[in-house]
C-alpha cells in the first residue's frame, strides 16, 4: 500500500507517477508498504526537480538499496539516499530536463 504523510501534496508528471508506481510495486514484492514523504510540497533546493512533478522522497524500505530502485527505474532516473529515506527523479542526461 501507498501512504502519504500528512501534509505532502502536488502531482506527478507522468515519468515520474511511472516511477512511484515501479516502486510502489518493489515495496510490494517486499511485503512493506510505500510511504511518500515528499512531492511538490516542502523546501527543496535550488533548481530542485520536486517543483516540476519530476522528484519524490519516500521512506527507506528493509532490505531494498539504491541500487535496488537505480537498476528497476534506469538511467534517466537519479536515485539518491539520503538519511532515512530516498529521493527519485526523472532527469534524462541530454534531454534538456
Amino acid at each position: 500500500m501507498v501512504w502519504y504523510k500528512q501534509g505532502v501534496y502536488g502531482d506527478l508528471q507522468i515519468p515520474a507517477r511511472k516511477a512511484l508506481g515501479k516502486v510502489a510495486r518493489l515495496y510490494a514484492s517486499k511485503k512493506q508498504d510505500l510511504f511518500i514523504t515528499a512531492i511538490r510540497d516542502g523546501n527543496h533546493g535550488f533548481g530542485s526537480l520536486h517543483y516540476d512533478g519530476l522528484a519524490f522522497d519516500f521512506r527507506k524500505g528493509k532490505g531494498i538499496s539504491k541500487l535496488d530502485i537505480q537498476d528497476m527505474l534506469g538511467l534517466d532516473y537519479d536515485v539518491v539516499e539520503h538519511e532515512g529515506h530516498y529521493h527519485v527523479e526523472y532527469d534524462p542526461k541530454g534531454r534538456g530536463y
